[in-house]
């Protein structure tokens, strides 16, 4: 909604009405000063010395603005602002001014620090005010009470001035959202105490999933101190986040019903847009109704249409949660039984192949070793049939060389019956020794009887 324009609130009369008021209050004076003279004239200056000090002079300009029936009361300026200047303490003065005339403005800190937007040079007010006079310096000035813009409400203007200061900081910018957590375990509320607005919420939190701890931190929604206690529980919930493992918040809603653009506008006050972008715990937000959308909206990282949406968005559905499960459960069964099938079946595929493999194996091997065997076989022959020629042959020699033969041609072995030591010469042999002389056939035990030495040659 749109802030009240301020034209509206006291007085119908527009721009030329308000200047014949002024011509008529001009009038007037002129009219009052003029019969003070004519009296002090008449009186030969009874009324008013002959020389005023300074101090008289400003008094009696003072007590005639205080007791004119117009400049006297409150009254509506429309002019541009220019030189304006902030004081060390607060106080703002400024030059207000038209096309043809210009008149100092004074705004005191008191009525500084109730304004929601930044004055400006340049900037087209409606200044409320009365009219004063500066004693020391003889100035006269209009002390503001209220200032609004022209053409746009106050709480617009200070909207779109903090927009265009936050944006420009990138406070709303996509790269600072924060997921929101799918599966949370306690939930932080920051609302109003009263109203259905928390009801509603607890209610659709409850239904979808009552395991979900909540903590609510009621605050002001409305009204003057509203966004410094918004600012304030955001920063409290977390540093209890931060500070105490066991209370550990995983998502915050911030919410309100439905309302104006007035009573919503604690949610674009600066603090508690700051407070939402600076916060550790994802926030979502829930403020009026659609298509109400605050500052505060723009920096948190979801923005629900209403609170109901917000506490909806925020908690998942613990039966649609089950139901999920289970059905996913049961494809997480079927894929299973499809990959064992699959592992089965290529299993028997390469039990198959390997069973193949060591047939074929054994039987290369079997046919390798029957090839051995036969070579082997082959080899053992032939080395037996070397062996047995050798054999013949060494017993052939042997043969030629054995006494045996020796005797079949009539030669005889002749051993000592003593010693049974072959006899090889005479002289080993004395007269009646008894010898053995072995024969082809046989053996005789013969007694020497004679020696007869070989002649020599």
């Amino acid at each position: 909604m749109s802030p009240r324009n301020p034209k509206s609130k006291n007085s119908q009369t527009d721009g030329s009405q308000q200047q014949l008021d002024l011509d008529a209050a001009s009038a007037v004076v002129e009219m009052f000063l003029g019969d003070v003279l004519a009296e002090e004239v008449n009186q030969n200056n009874r009324l008013v010395p002959d020389i005023w000090s300074v101090s008289a002079l400003t008094a009696y300009f003072q007590s005639v603005i205080e007791n004119d029936p117009v400049l006297g009361m409150p009254v509506v300026v429309e002019g541009e602002l220019s030189n304006v200047k902030r004081s060390s303490r607060g106080h703002v003065y400024f030059t207000l001014k038209d096309g043809k005339a210009s008149i100092n403005g004074i705004l005191w800190a008191s009525t500084v620090s109730r304004l929601k937007f930044k004055l400006e040079d340049g900037m087209a007010v409606y200044l409320t005010g009365k009219i004063e006079i500066y004693a020391p310096s003889g100035n006269y000035s209009i002390v503001g009470k209220k200032l609004e813009p022209v053409g746009v409400g106050a709480l617009q203007l200070a909207f779109e001035q903090i927009k265009e200061k936050l944006e420009a900081e990138g406070l709303f910018l996509d790269i600072h959202k924060k997921p929101i957590s799918e599966f949370p375990r306690r939930i932080g509320i920051i609302t109003s105490r009263t109203g259905a607005v928390i009801h509603d919420m607890l209610r659709v939190i409850r239904q979808k999933n009552p395991g979900v701890d909540i903590l609510i931190l009621p605050v002001a929604v409305q009204g003057e101190s509203a966004f410094a206690e918004i600012a304030t529980a955001i920063k409290r919930l977390n540093q209890i986040h931060r500070m105490n493992p066991r209370y550990k918040i995983d998502t915050l809603i911030l919410a309100r019903g439905g309302g104006s653009f007035e009573d919503l506008f604690c949610f674009s006050e600066e603090a508690v847009v700051r407070a939402v972008f600076e916060s550790d715990i994802p926030i979502v937000t829930g403020i009026g109704h659609e298509p109400d959308y605050g500052l505060a909206d723009a920096a948190a990282d979801y923005s629900a249409a209403t609170p109901t949406a917000a506490a909806d968005w925020a908690v998942p559905d613990l039966r649609l949660l089950m139901r999920e499960h289970h059905y996913r459960g049961e494809i997480l069964l079927e894929l299973m039984n499809d990959e064992l099938m699959a592992a089965e079946y290529e299993l028997d595929q390469k039990a198959t192949r390997f069973t193949e493999l060591v047939t074929l194996v054994l039987e290369n091997e079997s046919r390798s070793l029957l090839r051995t065997r036969e070579k082997l076989t082959d080899a053992i022959a032939r080395k037996l049939e070397q062996s047995e020629q050798r054999m013949a042959r060494q017993s052939g020699e042997l043969s030629a060389l054995s006494p045996l033969d020796t005797m079949k041609r009539g030669y005889a072995i002749t051993t000592s019956l003593k010693d049974n030591k072959v006899i090889r010469s005479v002289a080993a042999v004395s007269t009646g020794d008894t010898i053995t002389v072995r024969l082809e056939d046989g053996t005789l035990h013969a007694s020497v009887s004679e020696i007869e030495l070989k002649p020599s040659i």
